[in-house]
């Protein structure tokens, strides 16, 4: 299905659900003080029709159904509150009733967990660049094991994906890598591992938010124009690119471990922020001058880095490669 056509359906359940809310609180004849969980109900079937968009079914689909189940089920309790068919105010449900919402999700993830939903499969990408004079790649990542490498001649992304790989195309030269939730959790009940291969003939905007991953991404052939990398409770090794010119490059690492390699010949200006953690920077290469690093030739250096690192608990280093 084309992005067009995808976005067509989640508008028109937007303006069906919008419409039948509003005939739902005629029909039920109650104020908007009563009729707003309405809008959660709504907001719940919406998520529904986007991941049934978005995701394959397959055995197991059920998981990957969860915060639209949530987002339904609480908006029916807190109507049935409002409306007094409970017996108790919506504010004393939300106070006394948030600890009982924790177990119920705890107990569907657990029951994710030993009741997989298939074998998750080894895919192949192989997606061809057609054309395209740039290049964007968003990746989501939930868990796993994650490297990168060149993508063969003519391809935008390629490469193995253990675990499955949701993709979807945003236009010519862009796309969207997810982790697949059909055959259950990906951190719970089976191992994911990506190999990504990402194209080194065009410009590259890359986009990585990664959770509880160990990533490995090798960069140093591709023209990468920026990088906007998101990391949770990972371990992350990022080598840059030796001949791309100027690399925008923006990084926020939680409770995370994250080295970043320059390459020789590269020049760098260097901003780190942390809050708890650590940092650590190559001074040879990249020379303090006040409030960040540099090098003495950032200015004048074909190839350079603009690096921007915010960190929250975790240990940042910037080294010198090779």
């Amino acid at each position: 299905m084309t992005q067009a056509r995808r976005g067509s359906i989640v508008g028109a359940t937007w303006l069906i659900g919008l419409g039948l809310v509003f005939l739902a609180q005629r029909a039920l004849d109650v104020p908007w003080v009563q009729a707003w969980p309405l809008f959660l109900i709504l907001l719940g079937t919406a998520n529904f029709v986007q991941t049934v968009l978005d995701r394959r079914p397959g055995i197991g689909g059920i998981w990957m159904f969860t915060w639209s189940i949530v987002w339904i089920g609480v908006g029916v309790i807190l109507l049935l509150s409002t409306t007094g068919r409970l017996g108790t105010g919506p504010i004393d449900l939300i106070v006394n009733g948030w600890p009982w919402l924790l177990v119920g999700l705890g107990v569907w993830l657990l029951i994710g967990a030993v009741m997989p939903g298939g074998p998750a499969p080894t895919e192949r990408l192989a997606i061809p660049l057609r054309g395209a004079p740039a290049a964007a790649v968003r990746i989501r990542f939930g868990a796993g094991t994650l490297v990168s490498h060149r993508a063969e001649t003519g391809m935008l992304v390629d490469g193995t994906y253990a675990g499955g790989v949701v993709q979807r195309d945003i236009g010519p030269g862009r796309i969207e890598l997810s982790q697949d939730t059909t055959y259950g959790m990906p951190w719970l009940d089976h191992r994911s591992g990506w190999d990504v291969g990402l194209t080194g003939e065009v410009p590259l905007d890359l986009r990585l938010e990664a959770g509880a991953s160990r990533t490995t991404l090798d960069l140093r052939s591709l023209q990468l124009r920026s990088l906007d990398l998101q990391t949770g409770a990972s371990e992350t090794r990022v080598v840059l690119p030796a001949a791309a010119g100027m690399t925008q490059v923006r990084a926020e690492a939680g409770a995370a471990s994250l080295t970043i390699e320059i390459p020789s010949g590269v020049a760098a200006r260097i901003r780190t922020r942390m809050a708890l953690g650590s940092s650590a920077i190559d001074e040879g290469r990249f020379p303090r001058v006040g409030d960040l690093y540099q090098s003495i030739d950032y200015g004048t250096s074909a190839n350079r880095v603009d690096l921007d690192i915010q960190g929250g608990v975790g240990a940042v280093r910037v080294v010198g490669g090779a």
